[in-house]
């Protein structure tokens, strides 16, 4: 037992309780001190602010004010101005809210508590520090802070009419504002009669009012830009206004897109009609139209889009919003060969959140016009586009009018190409292109007497 208790060997005791590593770390012999300088902050020093439960947007800059100092909030040293002059930074660039930042930590616990900046250079291996301000940035909703005012100042009158503008019914509104119109100007009770005859000067009020009229005046849209507001809001088809040539002034790049037109399928319409075959439609525009384009591929692909533009509207149904989209599966059944990716296209353009309101459905009409612009010229008989649309002959020339087409009947030589009676040629109507491109002018009203 005393041979096995001397061969064994004991282990040393570890004195912090971790081993030591048996290599040495190498350290730089050119281990740079840092040279530490206090510069004395003048009138102006770096702000640390502090956003206790704000959000502070970083675009918005603050304007600094310098304020006395009551009391110092501490023994002020030489050229020390944190010590005698307090920093106020404020802000009214937001909408809604006023940002103001305070130095608030005088009075209270952290009153003898100072705040210091340091900036280090590693190639020199110098810090300069200096003393910074702490300030703590508060914001203000300012709608509350104007009613507030507006309550403190206003009269019982003027609470009551407020009250009545808001509250009150057609008859009580018009009484307060014949009073407001007929009110007496106080300036004029206790004018000096004599000076009767002459021109009455101007008060600063009167003048901030003349000034904010002629720059009202001033931004008046004249009647062409009205026009041009009128498009952007009916969402028309543009138009080019500087071609010669009618059948020039809709094109495929600006009507359809050319994204558009690359993946629109013709190929099975063309192979049909080689092969002398009829091809149904739910469109009579786009049927009786085939034949004729038949060697023209990109006047098929404005017909097949256009078929899909008229379907498109057709399985809408009409409701208190407007036009709503069927269900997905009903509008893949419309779609045929074109891609899923042309319905999108349509979708986003023309509906919205899967309703096609008032203006939408105008708009896809409007577009639908212009096309047909393009597949026959000039000139388009609007009936076979009515009937697909299931419209009125006034709501369809309507239509054609707001894109920029005059409206005419149907000819003698047109009546007997299509083999109509005088009474059928009567209710047909042909918008007619022509250039330069001018849009129906805006009506302004008459002028009451």
């Amino acid at each position: 037992m005393a041979e096995r208790t001397h061969r064994e060997k004991k282990r040393k005791r570890e004195k912090d309780g971790s081993s030591k590593p048996s290599k040495r770390i190498a350290i730089e012999e050119e281990d740079k001190q840092i040279k530490m300088s206090l510069v004395e902050s003048g009138k102006w020093a770096p702000v640390i602010a502090s956003t206790p439960g704000l959000t502070f947007p970083s675009s918005i800059s603050l304007e600094p004010y310098i304020l006395q100092r009551g009391k110092p909030t501490s023994k002020p040293g030489k050229g020390s101005d944190i010590a005698t002059k307090e920093l106020l930074l404020h802000s009214s660039e937001h909408p809604k809210i006023d940002y103001t930042a305070r130095e608030e930590e005088a009075g209270g616990s952290d009153n003898l508590l100072k705040h210091y900046v340091g900036v280090y250079d590693p190639e020199t291996g110098k810090m300069e520090v200096m003393e910074a301000r702490k300030v703590v940035v508060r914001g203000v909703v300012r709608a509350h802070q104007a009613t507030e005012d507006d309550n403190a100042t206003a009269t019982v009158r003027e609470r009551r009419n407020d009250l009545g503008q808001t509250f009150g019914t057609k008859k009580a509104k018009k009484a307060i504002a014949s009073v407001t119109e007929n009110a007496i100007d106080q300036s004029k009770l206790f004018r000096d009669p004599s000076k009767a005859n002459e021109p009455e000067k101007l008060t600063a009020a009167n003048m901030a009012l003349l000034g904010s009229l002629a720059e009202s005046a001033a931004n008046v849209p004249t009647r062409e830009e009205l026009g041009d507001a009128s498009t952007s809001a009916n969402t028309r088809p543009e138009g080019n206004k500087e071609v010669t040539d009618p059948t020039k002034i809709y094109a495929v790049d600006k009507v359809i897109g050319l994204d558009t037109m690359k993946i629109i399928p013709v190929r099975q319409w063309m192979e049909t009609m080689k092969a002398k075959k009829e091809i149904t439609t739910s469109s009579r525009f786009v049927a009786r139209r085939l034949q004729m384009h038949a060697q023209n591929p990109e006047k098929l692909k404005i017909l097949r889009y256009m078929l899909l533009l008229i379907d498109f509207y057709n399985a809408s149904s009409g409701g208190k919003f407007g036009r709503r989209l069927p269900k997905r599966d009903d509008l893949k059944k419309i779609l045929g060969d074109m891609p899923e990716a042309a319905l999108e296209g349509v979708k986003r353009k023309f509906t919205n959140a899967g309703i096609m309101n008032k203006q939408m459905s105008d708009s896809l009409i409007m577009y639908l016009c212009a096309m047909a612009f393009m597949v026959d010229g000039a000139d388009v008989d609007t009936w076979d586009l009515k009937e697909d649309l299931k419209l009125e002959t006034k709501q369809i020339t309507i239509y054609f009018t707001q894109i920029g087409a005059k409206i005419a009947s149907l000819g003698e030589v047109e009546r007997k190409k299509l083999g109509l009676e005088k009474a059928a040629a009567a209710q047909r109507r042909v918008a007619k292109l022509k250039a330069p491109l001018t849009y129906p002018k805006v009506s302004v009203g008459r002028r009451m007497r």
